[in-house]
């Protein structure tokens, strides 16, 4: 048994014998109306499962299907009513949601007005974010089924807001009576049943009165793995420990090809690998140096060959697919010569003849951080290494983990950071623009970055409705976004999942978080 294997077997074993208390069976076999359980690897550890916690809620909504938000977003990008049936702007800084009557939460009492009351304002408290990306402030129960949001500033984009998974809700039972979490009490088509904190794994069994039926699938139980490592993921679906896995190595998908008791599915999606400069690096201040770094990158062969074609050569900030992306934007292209011509011209130079550049007669090591949670991230992080190295550029790679990733991006110890980040599965074109380009926003802080008239363009965007004017406002500000060259697309993310042959009814959206199970989703036989 090679070390891979060993460390594979060690883990399954703490993870069965912290399951057997729970009744696991994975994959179990039967007719379509027996009951089964759906074992499902989560590419994160997991250590509570309170929605202020993002991995939690993420986890909560689209893989346990334990949580709903007031709206949904469907595969072409536009909102659906969901636990709201309808919603209206009525002044410059509140919105009147209308809500769906005859939903009980899984505790037995009614989803209503007080209900997303004490929710929202329990995340206002707890979740500083939350009012930062929704703008709410407060909520008003105007009647039952009826709330008031109200908002900081003038935002068009509440609605929008509320399709994040931060925006769930959560029945007050879920915590005690100091305000302690205690389990998520939701009105999604499974509940809580057990999680364990020192594995992360959790336990959710269907929920017989969900308001919008039984789902036409024999799986009445839905057992999360907390998996954070890609290889054990990957080991784990093809032993059939787990049905369901994503965000597998690259290297691994040709055996997993190969493996006729695995289904591998591709998906393009909304997510893309982000290059931040920090541009409080004197060196990296220079807009002529970022622009001839972005210009010293092969995105074909990045793409190709690092990736493995796992994903696609990008066009501008956004993915295609997403309808606010500017399609003329000039996007940044393989030209070594170009990418010489820009450091030259930004005193960017070899000065005593060692091959490597120095700026200001200094030297020059370039500090690549990434993480290791997407597959990708590494990958492309060693492929810009050997880049720069191409023109005279010295770099480092370094892969950090939990508090030290952040702790790098916080504290500035940074040259260039590399990230995946989704695109899409929040509707709206500010949102995405504020999180990374705004001035008041944490990576632009981060990184030293702001911008005057981009921040007023993207508050524009987030204060108008109409989807075709928000559009035409984001476009403009995408432009001098990519201009500016400090956060820049690398390339355009690519989903990979690997799965039990026998699972059906599987679906992916690009407009999601990270990834949904649906509970349309069924194993055969």
């Amino acid at each position: 048994m090679t070390k891979v294997k060993k460390k594979l077997a060690g883990f399954l074993t703490v993870a069965l014998v912290a399951f057997l208390s729970l009744g696991i069976l994975s994959g179990c076999s039967g007719g379509k109306n027996d009951e089964k359980v759906l074992t499902i690897a989560f590419p994160s550890t997991i250590t509570t499962l309170d929605i202020s916690d993002g991995d939690a809620a993420t986890m909560l909504k689209e893989v346990g299907g334990v949580v709903e938000t007031l709206v949904n977003v469907d595969s072409n990008f536009n909102l659906t009513p969901s636990l709201a049936v309808s919603w209206e702007r009525v002044s410059e800084t509140a919105w009147v949601f209308n809500l769906r009557e005859g939903v009980t939460f899984h505790d037995g009492s009614d989803f209503n007005a007080d209900a997303v009351k004490w929710c929202f304002d329990r995340q206002i408290a707890e979740d500083k974010s939350f009012s930062s990306y929704t703008k709410i402030t407060s909520v008003d129960v105007l009647d039952t089924y009826k709330v008031q949001l109200n908002t900081s500033t003038p935002t068009g984009e509440v609605p929008e807001a509320l399709t994040n998974v931060a925006a769930c809700i959560i029945a007050k039972s879920s915590v005690d009576d100091q305000g302690k979490f205690i389990k998520p009490v939701g009105t999604g088509y499974f509940q809580y049943e057990d999680f364990d904190v020192s594995t992360g794994n959790s336990k959710f069994v269907t929920f017989d009165d969900y308001w919008n039926g039984k789902p036409d699938s024999s799986i009445t139980e839905r057992d999360i793995l907390s998996m954070p490592d890609s290889s054990t993921r990957s080991l784990a679906v093809q032993n059939g420990e787990v049905d369901i896995a994503t965000d597998v190595p690259f290297s691994d998908l040709a055996t997993l090809k190969d493996n006729k008791e695995v289904k591998v599915e591709q998906f393009n999606t909304a997510r893309t690998y982000f290059n931040t400069f920090n541009t409080q690096k004197d060196y990296l201040s220079n807009v002529e140096v970022r622009r001839g770094l972005l210009c010293a990158i092969d995105y074909d062969e990045m793409v190709n060959g690092a990736l493995l074609g796992v994903g696609s050569v990008p066009n501008g900030i956004f993915m295609e697919d997403v309808p606010w992306n500017n399609p003329d934007v000039a996007s940044y292209s393989y030209n070594a010569e170009k990418a010489k011509e820009l450091f030259d011209s930004a005193g960017f130079v070899d000065s005593d003849g060692d091959g490597m550049r120095e700026y200001k007669g200094e030297e020059v090591k370039l500090n690549i951080v990434t993480g290791s949670r997407r597959p990708g991230n590494a990958l492309i992080a060693q492929a810009m290494q050997g880049y720069f190295a191409s023109v005279g550029v010295d770099a480092e790679v370094n892969v950090l983990e939990g508090t030290a990733l952040s702790s790098a991006q916080s504290e500035g110890t940074y040259d260039l950071y590399i990230s995946s980040a989704a695109t899409g599965y929040v509707p709206s074109a500010s949102y995405y623009l504020s999180q990374y380009y705004e001035s008041t926003s944490k990576n632009a802080q981060y990184a030293g970055y702001s911008n005057g008239k981009l921040d007023t363009l993207i508050d524009q965007c987030r204060g108008l409705i109409s989807s075709e004017e928000k559009y035409e406002v984001s476009r403009q500000a995408q432009v001098l976004a990519q201009d500016d060259a400090v956060v820049t697309t690398l390339a355009n993310y690519g989903a990979v999942f690997a799965m039990n042959p026998k699972i059906t009814g599987f679906s992916y959206s690009a407009a999601v978080h990270d990834f949904i199970v649906p509970y349309t989703v069924d194993i055969e036989g």
